[in-house]
This record gives C-alpha cells, sequence and structure tokens, in this order.
C-alpha cells in the first residue's frame, strides 16, 4: 500500500458521471426516439438503444483488458473521457435534428468508449490505495454505479416530458466536461506497463477458452449461465416498462422513469438482504427462492393487469427477489475461484452478460412484432425465463435442492 493519501473521489466523481451519461443519453434517445417514430415502430426504438451500448462491450472487452496492460490506466481514463465530448455533439446534433441515426451512433460511440476504459477504471482502485483499499473502493464505485443508472434514468424521463434543446445540450455537454477534469485529477501510483505478446482478440475464441478452464471449477458455468440469465430477464423487464408504462397504463416518461428508479431500489435492498441472510457464506439456495418469487410477481402482472400504483408495488416485489436471485451467484464465483484465473473468469462472465443482454433485445422485438406490442405476453415470458432458471438449479446444481429446503425451514446460514 502507498504511504501517500491519494484522496478516491476524482475516480469516483469520474465513474459516476460515466454512467450517468450512458444512462441518461439510452433512455433519453429511447424516451424521445419513439416519439419520432409511428406506435409500432416504438419497440424497435428500445431494442437498437438497448443493443447498440452493449455491442461494444461483446466485441471489444478482450481488447480492453489489453490496454489496460499497455498503456497507464490513467491515461485511458483521461483520452476516453476527452472522447466523450465529441460523442455528446453527435448526440446533440441528433436530438436537435431528430435524426434517429445520429442519435444511435452517439449511444453505439458512448458503448463503445465505455467498454474501452472499463477495465482501467477498476485497475485504477488497487493503484490508488493499494490492496487494503480494494474492498471499500470497489463497494464505493458499484454504489455509485447504481446512484448513476437510478439518476440518469430518471431525468432521462423528465428531460423528455420537458423536451428542449436549451436543456438537454447543456447537461450532456456538462456531465462530460466535468467527467474529463476529474480523470485529469486522479492520483495513483501505477505498476509499470507490460509488454505484452500478440495473442487473439477475439471474443469467440476467449469465451471458448474460458468455458474449458472453467469447467476446473465445479458449479462455476453454472453460475455464469444463472447471471447471464438474470441480466437477460432484467433488461427485458426494463426495456418492458418503458413499453408498457405509456401504452398500457398511459404514463409519462417521467413516471416510466420512476417506475425504472423503484425496480433498482427493489434489486439493491433484495441484495443487502440476500447478503444478511447468507451471513458467511454462499447459498445457492436463494436462487431458487430467488428465481420462484420473480416468476410469480410477473405472473401476477399479467393476471391482474394492475392501475399504476399498484404495478409500482408488483415491479418492486419483481426485483426485491432479482436481488436474492444475483447474489448468491456472484459470490459462489468469487469463492470457488481465486488466484489470478479469477480475472479472466470475470472477463468471461463479463462477456456472456453481454451476449445476453444483446439477445434480451432480439427477443423483445421478436415478441412485440409477433404480439403486436403486447407488453403483457413479454411479462409473461420473463416469468417463464425465471422459473426456469428456478428449476435448472434445483435439478441441475449439486446442493442447492437441499440448501433451498434449508432455507425453507428457516436455516438461513447466518452461522
Amino acid at each position: 500500500m502507498t504511504n501517500e493519501k491519494h484522496p478516491w473521489w476524482p475516480l469516483f466523481i469520474t465513474n459516476f458521471l460515466s454512467v450517468f451519461n450512458d444512462n441518461l443519453i439510452k433512455w433519453l434517445v429511447i424516451f424521445v426516439g419513439i416519439h419520432w417514430v409511428s406506435s409500432e415502430n416504438s419497440s424497435t426504438v428500445i431494442s437498437i438503444a438497448s443493443a447498440m451500448l452493449v455491442i461494444p462491450f461483446i466485441l471489444f472487452s478482450p481488447y480492453a483488458g489489453k490496454l489496460s496492460k499497455i498503456y497507464k490506466k490513467k491515461s485511458i481514463m483521461v483520452w476516453g473521457k476527452l472522447a466523450e465530448i465529441p460523442i455528446m455533439l453527435v448526440a446533440i446534433a441528433g436530438f436537435y435534428f431528430h435524426n434517429l441515426y445520429m442519435v444511435m451512433t452517439a449511444v453505439l460511440l458512448m458503448g463503445l468508449q465505455s467498454a474501452l476504459f472499463s477495465p482501467a477504471k477498476y485497475g485504477l482502485i488497487r493503484d490508488i490505495r493499494g490492496s487494503d483499499g480494494i474492498s471499500f473502493g470497489t463497494g464505493m464505485m458499484e454504489m455509485l454505479t447504481f446512484v448513476g443508472v437510478l439518476l440518469g434514468t430518471v431525468l432521462a424521463g423528465v428531460l423528455s416530458d420537458n423536451y428542449a434543446m436549451e436543456w438537454v445540450a447543456p447537461i450532456l455537454l456538462v456531465v462530460a466536461f466535468v467527467g474529463w477534469i476529474t480523470a485529469k485529477l486522479i492520483k495513483a501510483k501505477e505498476s509499470p506497463v507490460m509488454e505484452t505478446k500478440q495473442h487473439a482478440l477475439n471474443f469467440v475464441s476467449f469465451i471458448s477458452k474460458q468455458y474449458r478452464l472453467s469447467k476446473n471449477f465445479p458449479g462455476v458455468n453454472h453460475a455464469i449461465f444463472g447471471l447471464s440469465m438474470f441480466w437477460l430477464i432484467g433488461s427485458m423487464v426494463q426495456m418492458n416498462i418503458s413499453m408498457h408504462s405509456p401504452n398500457v397504463l398511459h404514463e409519462s416518461d417521467t413516471i416510466t422513469g420512476l417506475i425504472m428508479s423503484v425496480a433498482a431500489i427493489g434489486i439493491a435492498s433484495g441484495a443487502i438482504l440476500t447478503g444478511y441472510l447468507s451471513g458467511k457464506h454462499v447459498h445457492l439456495g436463494y436462487v431458487v427462492v430467488g428465481s420462484i418469487g420473480l416468476g410469480l410477481s410477473q405472473i401476477a402482472i399479467v393476471l391482474l393487469n394492475p392501475t399504476t400504483n399498484m404495478f409500482m408495488v408488483l415491479v418492486y416485489i419483481t426485483t426485491f427477489f432479482a436481488g436474492f436471485y444475483k447474489v448468491p451467484l456472484n459470490a459462489y464465483i468469487q469463492d470457488k475461484v481465486k488466484g489470478r484465473i479469477l480475472g479472466d473468469v470475470l472477463g468471461y462472465l463479463n462477456i456472456m452478460v453481454f451476449i445476453f443482454i444483446l439477445l434480451s433485445a432480439g427477443l423483445f422485438e421478436f415478441f412485440n412484432r409477433f404480439t403486436g406490442n403486447d407488453s403483457l405476453v413479454i411479462f409473461g415470458f420473463i416469468a417463464v425465463c425465471s422459473l426456469f432458471v428456478g428449476f435448472y438449479f434445483f435439478f441441475r446444481v449439486s446442493g442447492v435442492k437441499e440448501d433451498f429446503f434449508n432455507i425453507i425451514k428457516g436455516k438461513f446460514g447466518r452461522s
């Protein structure tokens, strides 16, 4: 650990502003863009905007990892944030001219920018305060990521309902500019850059190699599948809310943004409670509990077709159980895989997650085309996916059945 007391705040603020702008521009494009097209094409706007932000993570994650080894991580952050300024100018021009292609291009470029400096920003945590600061730094980064998602989504809804370029343009530019300044203020004691040999950066080869390696750790590939399904389900819930709220509930974009915030709060509260109940142990039985609760909540939405207030309650319950589902799987991977190979396994996990998010966008568009934008059918499909994951873990993963019955009997595992 370094003796110097380097401040955390430049890194934390830079990360927060990046996540905030990512979510602000994505949801602003969705909320505003669907008014530029005919109603039957609104689901297409949602699907494409969601896909644009994740495609670069799938294609460039291996290359981004290499960049963080051969260049100074702070330099990657600074150049990445500098690039955000012209990207925002592209977005502003698109909003000004009501040009869907330009704003979608801006979303794609934001995804590329975020993908390329993601390994660098997490790698700087150790460089700022050494090994002793990893837990604190990672925890704060995750918390501020959650806050950035929340605030970016809510503000997108508000700006959409009060659409005026004199607000949109300054906010996008100021957030990008301040992020560039805070990136330049980061102070870290980085290790020397590496001279790396040429190696395959093809994400398909990377997935194949890591899948085979992960077989050496029993249950890890199951956990990666479970987490990938979590993000597929979560992405579809998000996209479907953005259709259901205006089309069925007849609510404004501001209320839609608030419903999204309720969903984020639900995941956070479920995750916190699961961590508390699990204590010092990993309990995959909570995956089954979470998937059943999530699935039944979605079935309730289909059967009741509730009004706004009850819908928000059911969304909260849905995402609360999603938190139960997610936490044990993350903890299981951290528990089973130790040493330097963990970084490669987490890279493999990230790419799989983004592939499943991309798949969710395709499925969302398919179901909307097939059903004529019937959001209740999609909620039903989400319920089926969630219950399938529960059954999969119950019957296929060793020890889950016994752990689930112990949880039902009240043995939560806080020993």
